[in-house]
């Protein structure tokens, strides 16, 4: 009887753990034809300045993305966070020595909340595309939603241990903050 109640008192939890994942997190929209702006999250490259592997994975599914019309500009964000390479500036090389494109820098974000920030300074409220890594674009576009009434997110697989734990952190970390803004904008509301 015990082992019964503690399974649905297991089963509860874990469904009540979804629900609240699935608010914070909700589906990606669905993809249109065509976006004026595709938005590339920065990725740092190594200490030597030569591209991390994710560089280049986020550089190649912007490239093909273009290719297939998804989107007609591509606004790079990123900021020197891990050395003194511009993430931005490292990718735009990156992808101008392959294909000709449109593409916009911002050169000052050091995380994803600034990503969409800054970048919203620069394009406004427009739909974007969002280009990531498959463990970065739910919270990415989680976090894009609160600046851009439309979007959706294109994204290539990423089955990497660390990255996968990083991510596990920075969505528990996310939740927190957005849970303690909640709190704060009802208690201002009450």
């Amino acid at each position: 009887m015990i082992v019964k109640m503690l399974l649905v008192l297991f089963i509860l939890f874990v469904v009540c753990l979804l629900l609240v994942y699935l608010h914070y997190f909700p589906a990606i929209p669905r993809r249109k034809e065509n976006y004026p702006y595709a938005l590339l999250l920065g990725c740092p490259s190594h200490n030597d300045g030569s591209y991390a592997t994710s560089q280049i994975r986020r550089c190649e599914l912007a490239m093909e993305a273009y290719k297939k019309g998804y989107f007609d500009t591509l606004i790079i964000s990123g900021g020197a966070v891990k050395n003194e390479y511009v993430e931005s500036l490292q990718m735009e090389k990156y992808i101008r020595k392959r294909i000709s494109m449109p593409i916009v820098c911002e050169t000052k974000a050091r995380n994803t909340w600034e990503n969409f920030q800054f970048t919203k300074e620069k394009i406004g409220d427009v739909p974007v595309l969002i280009l990531s890594s498959g463990t970065h674009i739910r919270r990415a576009c989680a976090i894009g939603k609160s600046f851009f009434k439309e979007y959706s997110g294109l994204w290539y697989p990423d089955h990497k241990p660390k990255h996968i734990l990083r991510e596990i952190a920075s969505r528990c970390i996310y939740i927190s903050i957005e849970y303690k803004k909640k709190k704060a904008t009802k208690h201002i509301v009450s």
